[in-house]
C-alpha cells in the first residue's frame, strides 16, 4: 500500500523547491558580498615609487658632410652642397620645353636608346600617347628638372621646389620605366 499525496500538495512542494533553489543562490550573492566588504576593510598596499629618470647627455647627429644615403650615388655627384635661400631659383628666362608643361606623374619612362656616336636617349610617353626623346642635360616635368642621368631602367633628375622658408631647394626625382 502506499500513500498517495493529495492533489493540492504537489503544488505545495514545487513552491518549495523554488524557495530553496533561491536561498542557495542568495548565499552566493552574499558570500561574494562579504567577500567584497573584507577586501574594502583591509588597508591599502603601499604603492612602489616610480623609477628614477636617468639624465641621457644630448646628441646631435651631424651627417650634413656625409652622403644621403636615399640618393643613388650619381645623382650625389651632381647636386652641390645645399645652397643658402637665395642661392637656388628657376630660370625664368629659359624657354621651357615641351615636356615642361606636363607633371611627372603624367608621363611614363619608356626605354633608352643610344645613338650611333654613343649618345644615350630616352624615350618618354606623353598622355595623349606620343613619344619624345630625351637626353641628359633636357628638362621635363613642371619643376624644372633636369635630366642628369639616363638608366636602362630609370631616369635620374633634379626639380627645383619651393622651400618652406620662401626659397627654393634641389630635389632629386625619378622617373622608373614601369617594366622594370
Amino acid at each position: 500500500m502506499t500513500k498517495q499525496l493529495p492533489k493540492f500538495a504537489l503544488p505545495k512542494i514545487v513552491v518549495l523547491i523554488m524557495v530553496m533553489g533561491l536561498t542557495g543562490c542568495s548565499d552566493r550573492v552574499g558570500q561574494a558580498q562579504e567577500a567584497m566588504e573584507q577586501i574594502r576593510n583591509e588597508p591599502a598596499q603601499p604603492i612602489e615609487p616610480p623609477p628614477k629618470a636617468e639624465v641621457i647627455e644630448d646628441f646631435v647627429y651631424r651627417s650634413s658632410l656625409l652622403r644621403s644615403p636615399f640618393l643613388p650615388p650619381s645623382l650625389v655627384n651632381v647636386q652641390a652642397p645645399t645652397a643658402p635661400i637665395d642661392g637656388v631659383r628657376p630660370d625664368i628666362s629659359r624657354e621651357k620645353e615641351p615636356l615642361e608643361q606636363f607633371e611627372l606623374e603624367q608621363l611614363t619612362f619608356r626605354g633608352m636608346v643610344i645613338s650611333p656616336e654613343g649618345q644615350q636617349f630616352a624615350l618618354i610617353s606623353r598622355p595623349d600617347g606620343s613619344v619624345a626623346s630625351v637626353k641628359v642635360g633636357d628638362y621635363i616635368g613642371l619643376n624644372d628638372g633636369r635630366i642628369v642621368e639616363i638608366t636602362p631602367t630609370q631616369i635620374n633628375l633634379i626639380e627645383i621646389v619651393p622651400d618652406s622658408r620662401a626659397g627654393f631647394v634641389e630635389r632629386p626625382q625619378s622617373l622608373v620605366s614601369p617594366i622594370s
